[in-house]
């Protein structure tokens, strides 16, 4: 096998600058894994919450009414004769104190507060009736009550977690730029520390393409070991996460979904191509520039 064919003992790395560009893509891959997290968390969260709200609707009986039982009785006798619902209770005081607990940090009790009656109504899915309808039909019924179907606040949440998906996705874009410009100016700067190697293999007759081979098989392997490692330490960490029942409460975005194991696969082969990808265009673009 002549000199050129030996592709590994044809350009020398040293062991340091190996290191700091596996530590640079394993801190991106640990970044990369928590946005992608972060994207398909919150993509999933305004589907809970859009489907949560969905076919659910209450009407308020303020507090402060007199015969409030009289008024729920109409309420009740309105919707059930609404086409589009399906069932309508009234909540009872446990329920509305249950409603309310969140907000007052204990149970309150409602004997002490202004609290409102509540009726919920359930609706046909395939069939809802129109909000300002079924207002009409309660204002007439002088029930003295407001129909709330949701709408407003079911479309406001699932447009802040697409908002919030859509920044991770714009920082996993980020992520992986900033690994291509790490790749770029490793790649560059050994080529400067390789100068004469390189020259060397251009007067033999080794083509661009050739020289770039050299440095695209030890960054894909760098690459994809800088993947592994920040993708493995993420991985330990969704799981952990996972396990303390406060944090997958307040953070559900950052929950470990089955099919993990193969994005994790995913990640270190991409990170490995990325690495390819730089150092490829790093190589062509300094060796056009000496041209």
């Amino acid at each position: 096998m002549s000199a050129l064919g030996r592709k590994g003992s044809l350009i020398p790395f040293t062991a340091a600058s190996g290191f700091m560009m596996v530590l640079l893509i394993a801190a991106m891959a640990f970044l990369a894994c928590f946005s992608l997290a972060g994207a398909l968390g919150t993509t999933r969260i305004a589907g809970t919450w859009t489907e949560g709200l969905a076919g659910a609707a209450t009407v308020r009986i303020p507090a402060g009414e007199e015969d409030r039982a009289r008024r729920i009785s109409l309420v009740l006798d309105v919707l059930r004769d609404t086409d589009g619902v399906a069932d309508a209770r009234p909540l009872s005081e446990k329920d509305v104190a249950d409603l309310l607990t969140p907000w007052f940090g204990g149970t309150p009790e409602l004997g002490e507060l202004p609290a409102p009656s509540i009726v919920a109504v359930t609706l046909d899915a395939e069939n809802e009736p129109d909000p300002s309808v079924v207002q009409a039909r309660l204002d007439g019924a002088s029930a003295g009550a407001v129909y709330d179907d949701h709408g407003r606040w079911r479309n406001r949440a699932a447009q802040a977690a697409r908002a919030i998906g859509n920044l991770s996705y714009w920082a996993l874009g980020l992520t992986v730029l900033a690994i291509m410009a790490g790749v770029f100016v490793v790649v560059a700067i050994a080529m400067s520390a390789h100068k004469s190697t390189i020259e060397a293999l251009r007067l033999a007759g080794a083509e661009d393409r050739f020289i770039a081979g050299l440095y695209q098989k030890r960054f894909f392997w760098l690459g994809a070991l800088g993947g592994l490692i920040g993708s493995g330490i993420a991985l330990g960490a969704f799981v952990g996460l996972d396990t303390l029942a406060s944090v997958r409460s307040a953070l559900p975005m950052l929950e470990a979904p089955y099919y993990w194991p193969f994005v994790w696969v995913g990640i270190v082969v991409v990170c490995g191509l990325i690495a390819v990808l730089a150092a490829r265009l790093a190589v062509l673009t300094t060796l056009r520039g000496r041209a």
